[in-house]
């Protein structure tokens, strides 16, 4: 009975430290998508190789394009992706 009183004692608290981190952890990477599509020119012309700014933004998000994918947005945009990548280095 001990041995039950003291699983469920380790339940209960696991559950709520699990609660508790949840709500403070950060976004997960669809925030990035979005905020990483939000800086993309818009302007669907497909000279990064992808067909549009979605598909552009979700590759940099899983780190599968160079910051310095998007030839409209230049180097303003390489730098603005870049200082999402490393919020220290702004």
């Amino acid at each position: 009975l001990t041995a039950v009183a003291l699983f469920a004692a380790i339940a209960l608290i696991a559950g709520i430290v699990l609660a508790y981190t949840t709500d403070r952890l950060p976004a997960p990477d669809d925030d990035l998508v979005e905020r990483i599509d939000e800086l993309l020119p818009q302007t669907q012309c497909a000279q990064c190789g992808y067909p549009g700014c979605g598909p552009a933004a979700t590759a940099l998000a899983a780190g599968q394009a160079p910051v310095t994918l998007c030839p409209p947005g230049g180097r303003a945009l390489a730098e603005a992706l870049f200082g999402l990548y490393n919020p220290l280095s702004n």
